[in-house]
Protein backbone atom coordinates (compact mmCIF):
# COMPACT_ATOMS: atom_id res chain seq x y z
CA UNK A 1 0.00 0.00 0.00
CA UNK A 2 1.37 3.62 -1.03
CA UNK A 3 2.51 5.75 2.04
CA UNK A 4 0.90 9.21 1.99
CA UNK A 5 2.62 11.29 4.22
CA UNK A 6 2.13 14.94 5.27
CA UNK A 7 -0.20 15.38 3.11
CA UNK A 8 -1.24 19.54 3.17
CA UNK A 9 -4.98 19.92 3.76
CA UNK A 10 -6.46 21.75 0.66
CA UNK A 11 -3.22 21.21 -1.36
CA UNK A 12 -0.81 23.77 -2.69
CA UNK A 13 -3.64 25.28 -4.37
CA UNK A 14 -4.25 27.50 -1.61
CA UNK A 15 -0.80 28.74 -1.48
CA UNK A 16 -1.19 29.65 -5.15
CA UNK A 17 -4.50 31.73 -4.78
CA UNK A 18 -2.79 33.60 -2.14
CA UNK A 19 0.39 34.30 -3.70
CA UNK A 20 -1.47 35.08 -6.76
CA UNK A 21 -3.87 37.81 -4.69
CA UNK A 22 -0.85 39.30 -2.59
CA UNK A 23 1.18 39.53 -5.63
CA UNK A 24 -1.98 41.65 -7.37
CA UNK A 25 -2.04 43.98 -4.37
CA UNK A 26 0.95 45.25 -4.41
CA UNK A 27 1.17 46.06 -8.35
CA UNK A 28 -2.79 47.49 -7.48
CA UNK A 29 -1.45 50.16 -5.19
CA UNK A 30 1.73 51.09 -6.96
CA UNK A 31 -0.01 51.37 -9.74
CA UNK A 32 -2.08 54.15 -7.94
CA UNK A 33 -0.33 55.26 -4.89
CA UNK A 34 -0.32 58.71 -7.14
CA UNK A 35 -3.57 59.33 -8.06
CA UNK A 36 -5.85 61.05 -5.57
CA UNK A 37 -8.27 58.35 -4.89
CA UNK A 38 -9.05 56.02 -1.81
CA UNK A 39 -7.66 52.46 -2.03
CA UNK A 40 -9.71 50.17 -0.60
CA UNK A 41 -9.47 46.51 -0.30
CA UNK A 42 -12.38 44.63 0.62
CA UNK A 43 -12.26 40.83 1.65
CA UNK A 44 -16.29 39.27 1.67
CA UNK A 45 -15.36 36.42 3.91
CA UNK A 46 -12.51 37.18 5.71
CA UNK A 47 -12.86 34.33 8.37
CA UNK A 48 -10.19 35.03 11.19
CA UNK A 49 -7.72 36.55 9.01
CA UNK A 50 -5.60 33.55 9.18
CA UNK A 51 -5.49 30.27 7.49
CA UNK A 52 -4.96 26.62 9.08
CA UNK A 53 -3.09 24.50 7.65
CA UNK A 54 -2.91 20.76 8.80
CA UNK A 55 -0.32 18.33 7.88
CA UNK A 56 -1.92 14.94 7.66
CA UNK A 57 -0.44 11.63 7.95
CA UNK A 58 -2.41 8.21 6.26
CA UNK A 59 -1.80 5.50 4.22
CA UNK A 60 -4.83 4.96 2.48
CA UNK A 61 -5.21 7.46 -0.15
CA UNK A 62 -9.19 6.46 -0.79
CA UNK A 63 -10.26 8.32 2.68
CA UNK A 64 -11.02 11.97 2.96
CA UNK A 65 -8.40 14.05 4.29
CA UNK A 66 -10.07 15.48 6.81
CA UNK A 67 -10.38 11.70 8.70
CA UNK A 68 -6.09 11.83 9.00
CA UNK A 69 -5.30 11.47 12.06
CA UNK A 70 -1.97 12.87 13.80
CA UNK A 71 -2.65 16.25 12.83
CA UNK A 72 -0.65 18.97 13.64
CA UNK A 73 -2.09 22.55 12.97
CA UNK A 74 -0.06 25.85 11.73
CA UNK A 75 -1.67 28.74 11.16
CA UNK A 76 -0.22 31.14 8.45
CA UNK A 77 -1.08 34.27 6.92
CA UNK A 78 -4.82 34.44 4.96
CA UNK A 79 -6.13 37.04 2.60
CA UNK A 80 -6.70 39.64 5.62
CA UNK A 81 -3.48 39.29 6.84
CA UNK A 82 -1.43 39.69 3.24
CA UNK A 83 -3.76 42.76 2.27
CA UNK A 84 -2.47 44.31 5.69
CA UNK A 85 0.69 44.13 4.57
CA UNK A 86 0.44 45.32 1.25
CA UNK A 87 2.96 47.57 0.04
CA UNK A 88 2.16 50.20 -0.59
CA UNK A 89 -0.55 50.41 1.92
CA UNK A 90 -4.50 50.32 1.01
CA UNK A 91 -6.55 53.44 3.05
CA UNK A 92 -8.89 50.99 4.26
CA UNK A 93 -9.42 47.55 4.97
CA UNK A 94 -12.82 46.26 4.89
CA UNK A 95 -13.36 42.78 6.52
CA UNK A 96 -16.66 40.94 6.13
CA UNK A 97 -17.63 37.66 7.92
CA UNK A 98 -21.16 36.19 9.13
CA UNK A 99 -19.27 34.21 12.46
CA UNK A 100 -19.56 35.86 16.04
CA UNK A 101 -16.28 33.89 16.52
CA UNK A 102 -14.35 34.50 13.49
CA UNK A 103 -15.35 38.16 14.04
CA UNK A 104 -13.51 37.93 17.60
CA UNK A 105 -10.19 36.60 15.97
CA UNK A 106 -10.30 39.33 12.92
CA UNK A 107 -10.29 41.74 15.59
CA UNK A 108 -6.84 40.71 16.88
CA UNK A 109 -5.64 42.04 13.60
CA UNK A 110 -6.12 45.60 15.33
CA UNK A 111 -3.67 44.29 17.87
CA UNK A 112 -1.16 42.65 15.12
CA UNK A 113 -1.06 45.43 13.24
CA UNK A 114 -1.71 48.31 15.53
CA UNK A 115 -0.65 51.13 13.13
CA UNK A 116 -3.58 50.48 10.65
CA UNK A 117 -6.07 49.66 13.41
CA UNK A 118 -8.07 52.81 12.11
CA UNK A 119 -8.06 51.98 8.80
CA UNK A 120 -9.45 48.57 9.39
CA UNK A 121 -13.54 48.32 9.73
CA UNK A 122 -15.06 44.59 10.51
CA UNK A 123 -18.19 43.38 9.85
CA UNK A 124 -20.53 40.86 11.14
CA UNK A 125 -22.68 40.37 8.21
CA UNK A 126 -24.30 38.19 5.38
CA UNK A 127 -21.36 39.14 2.02
CA UNK A 128 -24.33 39.57 -0.06
CA UNK A 129 -26.02 41.89 2.18
CA UNK A 130 -23.36 44.26 2.69
CA UNK A 131 -21.62 44.35 -0.60
CA UNK A 132 -24.80 45.21 -2.37
CA UNK A 133 -25.14 48.39 0.10
CA UNK A 134 -22.02 49.35 -0.02
CA UNK A 135 -21.48 49.43 -3.55
CA UNK A 136 -24.78 51.65 -3.76
CA UNK A 137 -23.63 54.23 -0.99
CA UNK A 138 -19.65 54.54 -1.61
CA UNK A 139 -17.94 57.48 -3.57
CA UNK A 140 -17.03 55.83 -6.28
CA UNK A 141 -15.60 59.25 -7.93
CA UNK A 142 -12.98 59.14 -5.51
CA UNK A 143 -12.33 55.63 -4.59
CA UNK A 144 -11.10 52.39 -6.01
CA UNK A 145 -10.82 48.92 -4.13
CA UNK A 146 -9.98 45.71 -4.94
CA UNK A 147 -12.40 42.98 -3.79
CA UNK A 148 -11.83 39.26 -2.83
CA UNK A 149 -14.74 37.00 -3.30
CA UNK A 150 -13.30 33.36 -1.12
CA UNK A 151 -16.85 31.86 -0.01
CA UNK A 152 -16.65 28.20 1.49
CA UNK A 153 -19.07 27.20 -0.89
CA UNK A 154 -21.80 28.70 -3.03
CA UNK A 155 -22.98 31.66 -1.43
CA UNK A 156 -22.37 34.47 -4.21
CA UNK A 157 -25.26 35.45 -5.69
CA UNK A 158 -25.55 36.98 -9.35
CA UNK A 159 -27.05 40.30 -7.32
CA UNK A 160 -23.88 40.85 -5.83
CA UNK A 161 -21.61 40.50 -8.62
CA UNK A 162 -23.59 42.94 -10.69
CA UNK A 163 -23.70 45.30 -7.83
CA UNK A 164 -19.80 45.04 -8.33
CA UNK A 165 -19.74 45.37 -11.34
CA UNK A 166 -22.31 48.65 -11.45
CA UNK A 167 -19.44 50.84 -9.73
CA UNK A 168 -17.11 50.61 -12.27
CA UNK A 169 -14.43 51.02 -9.83
CA UNK A 170 -13.70 47.40 -8.42
CA UNK A 171 -11.21 45.15 -9.49
CA UNK A 172 -12.76 41.62 -8.39
CA UNK A 173 -11.09 38.57 -7.86
CA UNK A 174 -13.42 35.21 -7.81
CA UNK A 175 -12.82 32.15 -6.36
CA UNK A 176 -15.69 30.05 -8.25
CA UNK A 177 -16.54 26.86 -6.49
CA UNK A 178 -16.50 24.31 -9.33
CA UNK A 179 -17.37 21.03 -7.64
CA UNK A 180 -19.96 22.76 -5.14
CA UNK A 181 -21.95 24.21 -8.00
CA UNK A 182 -21.24 20.66 -10.31
CA UNK A 183 -22.94 18.85 -7.31
CA UNK A 184 -25.96 20.75 -7.15
CA UNK A 185 -26.42 20.28 -11.35
CA UNK A 186 -27.60 16.37 -10.50
CA UNK A 187 -27.70 14.13 -13.08
CA UNK A 188 -31.28 13.23 -12.38
CA UNK A 189 -33.27 16.49 -13.60
CA UNK A 190 -35.67 16.23 -10.70
CA UNK A 191 -32.98 16.74 -7.98
CA UNK A 192 -30.99 19.82 -9.94
CA UNK A 193 -30.85 23.20 -7.28
CA UNK A 194 -32.82 25.17 -10.00
CA UNK A 195 -33.61 28.02 -7.64
CA UNK A 196 -29.72 28.14 -5.74
CA UNK A 197 -28.26 27.77 -10.34
CA UNK A 198 -30.27 30.59 -11.06
CA UNK A 199 -29.18 32.88 -8.28
CA UNK A 200 -25.67 31.98 -8.78
CA UNK A 201 -25.91 32.24 -12.30
CA UNK A 202 -28.31 35.10 -12.44
CA UNK A 203 -30.20 33.60 -15.25
CA UNK A 204 -32.27 30.37 -16.24
CA UNK A 205 -29.95 30.31 -19.33
CA UNK A 206 -27.81 27.53 -17.73
CA UNK A 207 -30.27 24.37 -18.37
CA UNK A 208 -29.55 24.26 -21.99
CA UNK A 209 -26.08 25.01 -21.61
CA UNK A 210 -25.93 21.94 -19.25
CA UNK A 211 -28.41 19.50 -20.18
CA UNK A 212 -29.43 18.19 -23.25
CA UNK A 213 -32.87 17.33 -24.57
CA UNK A 214 -33.47 14.09 -26.59
CA UNK A 215 -37.20 13.12 -28.24
CA UNK A 216 -37.09 9.78 -28.39
CA UNK A 217 -40.16 6.89 -28.79
CA UNK A 218 -40.92 4.14 -26.44
CA UNK A 219 -41.87 0.97 -27.49
CA UNK A 220 -45.58 2.01 -27.67
CA UNK A 221 -44.51 4.55 -30.22
CA UNK A 222 -45.11 7.22 -27.86
CA UNK A 223 -42.78 10.12 -27.98
CA UNK A 224 -41.13 11.05 -24.41
CA UNK A 225 -38.44 13.31 -23.51
CA UNK A 226 -35.02 12.51 -22.22
CA UNK A 227 -32.94 14.87 -20.27
CA UNK A 228 -29.31 13.96 -19.36
CA UNK A 229 -26.63 16.07 -17.96
CA UNK A 230 -24.37 17.17 -20.53
CA UNK A 231 -21.62 19.44 -18.87
CA UNK A 232 -18.02 19.45 -16.91
CA UNK A 233 -16.11 21.33 -14.91
CA UNK A 234 -14.46 23.47 -17.93
CA UNK A 235 -18.05 23.87 -19.64
CA UNK A 236 -19.51 25.29 -16.20
CA UNK A 237 -16.16 27.82 -15.43
CA UNK A 238 -16.58 28.63 -19.39
CA UNK A 239 -20.46 29.41 -19.15
CA UNK A 240 -19.80 31.66 -15.72
CA UNK A 241 -17.11 33.24 -17.11
CA UNK A 242 -19.05 34.13 -20.18
CA UNK A 243 -21.80 35.32 -17.62
CA UNK A 244 -19.14 37.67 -16.25
CA UNK A 245 -18.17 39.77 -19.53
CA UNK A 246 -21.19 40.58 -20.30
CA UNK A 247 -21.57 42.94 -17.47
CA UNK A 248 -18.05 43.97 -16.53
CA UNK A 249 -15.48 46.19 -18.31
CA UNK A 250 -12.75 43.28 -18.67
CA UNK A 251 -12.49 39.28 -17.37
CA UNK A 252 -8.97 37.89 -17.61
CA UNK A 253 -9.02 35.09 -20.46
CA UNK A 254 -6.32 33.43 -18.52
CA UNK A 255 -7.35 32.05 -15.70
CA UNK A 256 -6.75 28.86 -12.75
CA UNK A 257 -8.09 25.48 -12.09
CA UNK A 258 -7.39 24.34 -8.47
CA UNK A 259 -7.58 20.64 -7.65
CA UNK A 260 -7.15 18.42 -4.60
CA UNK A 261 -4.96 16.61 -3.93
CA UNK A 262 -6.57 13.76 -5.98
CA UNK A 263 -7.15 16.16 -9.09
CA UNK A 264 -10.60 16.84 -8.56
CA UNK A 265 -11.89 20.34 -10.25
CA UNK A 266 -12.17 22.17 -6.72
CA UNK A 267 -12.22 26.14 -7.40
CA UNK A 268 -11.71 28.18 -10.50
CA UNK A 269 -9.98 31.46 -10.09
CA UNK A 270 -12.00 34.74 -11.96
CA UNK A 271 -10.22 38.01 -12.30
CA UNK A 272 -12.58 40.99 -13.88
CA UNK A 273 -12.36 44.66 -13.63
CA UNK A 274 -15.08 47.41 -13.46
CA UNK A 275 -13.58 50.33 -15.01
CA UNK A 276 -12.77 50.83 -18.51
CA UNK A 277 -9.59 52.96 -18.41
CA UNK A 278 -8.10 50.70 -15.95
CA UNK A 279 -9.49 47.25 -17.11
CA UNK A 280 -5.97 46.41 -20.07
CA UNK A 281 -3.33 47.39 -17.57
CA UNK A 282 -5.43 45.47 -14.67
CA UNK A 283 -6.02 42.51 -16.76
CA UNK A 284 -2.10 42.02 -17.77
CA UNK A 285 -0.96 41.88 -14.25
CA UNK A 286 -3.77 39.40 -13.47
CA UNK A 287 -2.89 36.82 -16.37
CA UNK A 288 1.05 37.86 -15.89
CA UNK A 289 0.43 36.44 -12.09
CA UNK A 290 -1.85 33.56 -13.22
CA UNK A 291 0.32 32.37 -15.15
CA UNK A 292 3.62 32.46 -13.35
CA UNK A 293 2.29 31.09 -10.46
Amino acid sequence: MTDFTEQLFGGSWTEKKLEILKNYLNSYNTALKNQPFKRVYIDAFAGTGYRQQRKLQYDNPDIFEELGQDESDQFLKGSAALALEANPPFDKYIFIESDQDKIKELERLKQIYPQKSKQMEIIQSDANEFIQKYCKKEDWRNTRAVLFLDPFATEVEWTTIEAIAKTKCIDVWILFPLMAVNRLLAKDPKKVFYDRLNRIFGTKDWFECFYKTQILDDIFGQSIEKIDKACNSASIANFYKSRLKTIFSGVAEVDKTFCNSRGSMLFHFFFAVGNPTGAPIAIRIAEHLMKKI
